[in-house]
């Protein structure tokens, strides 16, 4: 199986995104949280994922928001 993943935005207490994590990925077929771990074997794919040209989405602007 093919996965895309997506960086995990930081927000304020009003849902303003002010970053984005720099210790996780989210993997988005399955809603894993991935922590940036050399042991973990989902970072190590990540890792490759990226290798191979790839760039993790940002997340969407209003997807922290009620």
């Amino acid at each position: 199986m093919t996965y895309t993943y997506q960086k995990i935005a930081l927000r304020d207490d009003s849902a303003k995104r002010i970053g984005y994590a720099t210790n996780q990925i989210l993997r988005k077929e399955d809603n894993a949280v991935i922590p940036f771990d050399p042991e973990n074997t989902n970072y190590q794919e990540y890792l490759a994922w990226v290798a191979d040209g790839n760039t993790p989405d940002d997340e969407p602007e209003d997807s922290g928001e009620s």
